[in-house]
C-alpha cells in the first residue's frame, strides 16, 4: 500500500502536466482580435487567405461590424459589405504598385460561435497581376483594421510553383505590415 502510494506520488507531477497540456495547447488570448493573414504568391496572381478571430472581450464590437440588424445571423450582404471594409483596410503593394484586390470567398461562423472567442472569420482575396517578369520583387502589406483591440501574424506560405522562390520575409513589431521579398525564376 505504502508503495502505492509512494509510486503514485512520485508520479503525480508528470500526470497532472499531461492533464493540464491540453489546455494549454489550445490557449486562446481573450480580449483581442487575432488577424492571421498567410500571403500566397504565384506567377501571375497574388491571394491574401485571412482568418480573423475576435476574443471574447472584443467580440461584440467586431459583431456591430459584421451583424449589422443585430439579429444574430450573418447575411450574404452583411458578410460582403464586412469583406469590403476589411479590404479598405488593407493596402497591398507590389513593386510600389497597389494592387486591386477582389474577394474571392468568405466564411462567417455563427454569432454564438464568434462570442465564445473560438469562432472564426475567413475571408479570401485575391490580385492578378499578370505575368510577373524575371528578377527580384518585393510584395508589401499593411493591415489598418481594427487596431486597437487587434494582434496580427503576417506568413507567406510556400509557393506551389518552382518559379516563385520567398528568399525574405520582413514584418514590424505586430506583424501588422511586412514585406516579403521573392524571385521568379520563368
Amino acid at each position: 500500500m505504502a508503495e502505492t502510494v509512494s509510486a503514485i506520488l512520485r508520479y503525480l507531477p508528470l500526470l497532472l502536466g499531461l492533464v493540464a497540456l491540453p489546455s494549454i495547447g489550445l490557449a486562446h488570448r481573450l480580449d483581442e482580435y487575432l488577424q492571421a493573414t498567410l500571403v500566397t504568391i504565384e506567377p501571375g496572381e497574388v491571394r491574401l487567405q485571412i482568418n480573423l478571430t475576435p476574443g471574447v472581450a472584443v467580440a461584440e464590437k467586431v459583431l456591430a461590424l459584421v451583424d449589422r440588424d443585430r439579429d444574430d445571423v450573418v447575411s450574404s450582404n452583411e458578410a460582403t459589405a464586412y469583406c469590403e471594409l476589411l479590404k479598405r483596410d488593407l493596402i497591398v503593394r507590389l513593386d510600389q504598385h497597389k494592387l486591386a484586390l477582389r474577394l474571392i470567398s468568405s466564411r462567417f461562423d455563427s454569432s454564438t460561435e464568434l462570442r465564445t472567442g473560438w469562432g472564426i472569420i475567413q475571408i479570401e482575396f485575391s490580385a492578378i497581376v499578370g505575368p510577373m517578369t524575371k528578377g527580384a520583387h518585393r510584395l508589401a502589406l499593411k493591415n489598418r483594421h481594427f487596431p486597437a483591440s487587434s494582434v496580427y501574424l503576417f506568413n507567406a506560405a510556400q509557393p506551389r510553383f518552382s518559379s516563385v522562390q520567398v528568399t525574405r520575409q520582413k514584418r514590424n513589431e505586430i506583424q501588422s505590415a511586412g514585406e516579403i521579398d521573392f524571385t521568379i525564376d520563368r
